[in-house]
């Protein structure tokens, strides 16, 4: 009887295949970070009412990260208010997504093909039987693919007005990847703001922040 045959390269394919594409990754934002403050001097925390740009506070959308906010403003030493009349800073938050750009690479790969097939024999005295068995090889050259990538900005401005509606500090900031997926960047932005809230950068910073850990699929 034949045992099972299986080529070194089909052996390597599935070795590559489940150590890579199951491998845990973090992915990285690139954050680019401009504060100004009122007469660029640096502005105590005080109480503050939080809102959504042009009355869209009442948006689920915003809702999702309003609280983030809240919680920045809150670790920074701002104290929350509910009442708008007495607050003594209105903070806007504002946050979008726009298409930058659009590319097309290509790429080789090697042409990897994997056959399939059976080994007749006789098992004495029971007769025929058949075995299964895997036939991987190379079937050398290679592929041409092309694969089209979205680059995307991905910003939000938080602004802080008195009681008289005049500008006291704000903090913009952008981020330009190929991701569109807010539910996880937004966060990230927020919370990347807290060290500039209330001060003023001389030239905008660049930072390198960490998203949660995945599995590439």
């Amino acid at each position: 009887m034949k045992s099972i045959q299986i080529t070194l390269i089909t052996m390597s394919f599935f070795t590559l295949f489940f150590t890579t594409g199951c491998s845990p990754t973090t992915p990285k934002y690139h954050v680019n970070i401009d504060a100004i403050t009122i007469n660029n001097a640096s502005l105590m925390p005080t109480s503050y009412t939080l809102k959504a740009k042009d009355s869209k506070s009442n948006d689920l959308r915003y809702q999702r990260y309003l609280p983030h906010l809240d919680k920045v403003l809150q670790e920074k030493g701002y104290l929350k208010s509910n009442n708008e009349t007495t607050a003594q800073q209105t903070i806007y938050l504002n946050y979008g997504i726009e298409k930058v750009n659009e590319e097309t690479e290509t790429y080789m790969e090697p042409n990897i093909q994997i056959g399939f097939g059976y080994n007749y024999g006789s098992a004495y005295p029971f007769g025929g039987y058949y075995s299964p068995f895997y036939n991987g090889y190379y079937g050398g050259g290679y592929r041409t693919y092309q694969r089209t990538y979205s680059s995307y900005n991905r910003y939000l401005n938080i602004v802080a007005k008195d009681q008289f509606a005049k500008e006291l500090w704000r903090v913009d900031v952008s981020s330009v990847g190929h991701s569109k997926n807010l539910r996880e960047i937004i966060p990230l932005l927020i919370q990347s703001t807290k060290p500039f809230i209330g001060t003023t950068t001389a030239v905008p910073v660049t930072l390198v922040i960490e998203g949660e850990k995945s599995k590439k699929e």
